[in-house]
């Protein structure tokens, strides 16, 4: 019997009230396999924002289920989908939502708190994280004396700190100039291939033809899913 897939969303509807009531995803079905790179692409209002809250458990779907490595979120409760989210999802946001007070160190060992690792290991593997993400050297740094890509590899970092099953990041360059924005996702790739799934949420069409993967969502409905013929970094 095969694995189930990484995430696994199953005609998924999201309706916010109002009048009438706005829907925002509209029967959407995406299954993600372990060790793909994906960029989820469309324009404001195309429902990818909603889409990344319910894939990530950040929401919960009108109608449909998602699952996660076979999980069916839905029979969860929110206590128990929070430590699923903390245990198998890692995030990367817009604006890498660090700590200013805290050093880099211990940013990215924040993304271990909930596991019941002790303060002696979380250390060890923020710096392992760290270093994987080139930032070895800057380890005592606080953010606020990092540079804007700096920043986002500390998130980045701190995002895959706990190996999680699925890194969803959310325009994870739009804050960056072309050239770090360029260094970001290199680097993402480098990650996806040492064994990293990761799903980039983007209205930018041009780094979303870099991915391996583009889905396209319009109108809250998945327009076209396509696989790269070649891709570059």
């Amino acid at each position: 019997m095969s694995e189930a897939p990484v995430l696994h969303v199953e005609r998924v509807e999201r309706e916010y009230p109002g009048t009438p009531p706005i829907r925002a995803l509209a029967g959407v079905d995406l299954a993600i396999e372990a060790g793909e790179m994906l960029a989820v692409v469309g324009p404001s209002g195309s429902g990818k924002s909603t889409l990344l809250n319910i894939m990530g458990t950040l929401d919960r779907p009108t109608a449909g289920r998602v699952m996660i490595e076979g999980v069916d979120t839905s029979t969860l409760s929110d206590r128990r989908l929070s430590g699923l989210r903390s245990a198998r999802l890692g995030f990367v946001f817009q604006s890498f939502h660090l700590m200013e007070a805290v050093s880099a160190l211990d940013n990215v060992a924040t993304g271990l708190l909930y596991r019941g690792t002790s303060g002696r290991s979380r250390r060890a593997k923020a710096t392992e994280a760290l270093e994987k993400v080139g930032l070895g050297d800057r380890l005592s740094a606080r953010p606020t004396k990092l540079s804007g890509g700096q920043r986002q590899r500390v998130a980045i970092a701190r995002a895959i700190v706990a190996e999680p099953a699925l890194v969803l990041a959310d325009e994870p360059t739009g804050n960056l100039d072309t050239a770090t924005g360029d260094g970001i996702l290199e680097l993402l790739h480098d990650l996806n291939r040492q064994g990293a799934t990761i799903v980039v949420i983007t209205h930018d069409s041009a780094l979303a033809s870099r991915m391996p993967r583009t889905v396209e969502i319009r109108d809250g409905l998945i327009q076209s899913d396509q696989l790269q013929v070649a891709v570059t970094a």
